[in-house]
Formats: C-alpha cells, sequence, structure tokens
C-alpha cells in the first residue's frame, strides 16, 4: 500500500494538467443520472477524492450535506483543499475507514475502484459506513477497457494490476458484499457500478 500511496504522491502535481479541458462538463454528466440520490443525502463520503475535481460539483448538485473526502495521498488532498473551502478531508486507507457505523446517507466512488487491492474488503468497510438504504455510487468518467489498457501500458507497473472487474465480476463482488439493486453500465465512454445497501 506504500508502493501506491507514494505513486499517487508523486502524480498529484501533475494529474490535472493530464485531464481533459471539458472534464468540469465530463463530471456534471456523469453525476447527472444520480442527482436525486444526491439531493436526498444529507451526509456523503467521496472515496479517493484526488485532487477534488469531484467535490465542488458533488455539493453543487446537493442541498449543502456534510461532505466528507478521502483520498490515500497527502499531496492530493492538499491540492483538493484548495477547490472546495472548508469540505472536511481525510487522508485514509478505504480498507481501514476511521468513521462510525452508519455515518453516510451516499457514497461516492470516483475512479479509484481498480486501486482497491482488496476490493471484498474494501466494500464491506464502505458498506458499514452506510445507514441502511443508501447507495454506493462507483463511477468512471472513461470506459473500463480505456481505464485498463492506461493501467497496463503506464510506465510505473505499480498500478499494472490495477483493473476494472468485467461486468459480471463487478456485479458479483458488490452482491458478496451485501449491496442489492445492482447496476452495472459499461458503455464506451463511462463506467458505473452502483448498489444500495440492503
Amino acid at each position: 500500500m506504500d508502493t501506491l500511496r507514494l505513486f499517487f504522491e508523486q502524480l498529484a502535481a501533475e494529474w490535472d494538467s493530464q485531464q481533459p479541458p471539458n472534464r468540469e462538463e465530463i463530471l456534471r454528466g456523469l453525476l447527472r443520472p444520480f442527482q436525486h440520490l444526491l439531493e436526498q443525502a444529507g451526509s456523503i463520503l467521496e472515496l479517493g477524492t484526488g485532487t477534488g475535481a469531484l467535490s465542488p460539483i458533488i455539493l453543487n448538485a446537493t442541498r449543502h450535506p456534510r461532505l466528507v473526502s478521502v483520498d490515500l495521498a497527502y499531496a492530493m488532498l492538499r491540492r483538493a483543499r484548495q477547490r472546495v473551502a472548508g469540505n472536511h478531508l481525510a487522508q485514509t486507507d478505504i480498507h481501514t475507514l476511521p468513521f462510525p457505523d452508519k455515518s453516510f446517507d451516499l457514497a461516492v466512488c470516483h475512479n479509484c475502484f481498480p486501486h482497491l487491492a482488496d476490493k471484498q474488503t474494501a466494500l464491506i468497510e464502505i458498506r458499514r459506513t452506510l445507514v441502511s438504504g443508501s447507495w454506493l455510487l462507483i463511477l468512471h468518467d472513461g470506459s473500463r477497457e480505456m481505464i485498463n489498457r492506461i493501467h497496463r501500458e503506464a510506465a510505473n507497473p505499480v498500478i499494472h494490476n490495477d483493473l476494472i472487474p468485467p461486468p459480471t465480476e463487478s456485479f458479483n463482488i458488490l452482491d458478496s458484499c451485501g449491496f442489492k439493486e445492482i447496476r452495472v453500465e459499461d458503455t464506451c465512454h463511462y463506467f458505473t457500478l452502483i448498489g444500495r445497501k440492503s
């Protein structure tokens, strides 16, 4: 895990410059189908916030909830702090979240699903922090095929095996962790995997 954390610590300085100029528009489109869930949530856990590009979009789409954003890398969080003043940030490993049971009404995991070393353990931990009936949104603003290719061909081998599983496998992982009403969308533009805590 330290190797992965160091990778993202070093990536933070150049991450935003690697993104497309219309990224904000892309992220708004990614969240749009879940507007009703965002509006209903009083507390939201954002997992893998990175430099915080999604945080202001989440807040603009909601009715001023409590937003807590976490990331493994401190350098990423420092940049995220510049985007949203007053946002609650925490440097932590998603596999061992420092929050009490049933702390959040919604969890948003953006572009970090492939980097979960033990996806089942991490998802069970996320589920623990959600109140009953809450949703987990796993969102990627790129296709599964594209993201997996980028990771396999990355100059740094630390992320070569950080892949999004095929849709059926992704479904089964979420199901095995106690999520229901699971839906997977694997398109040429994005990948989403969502489930509800029963």
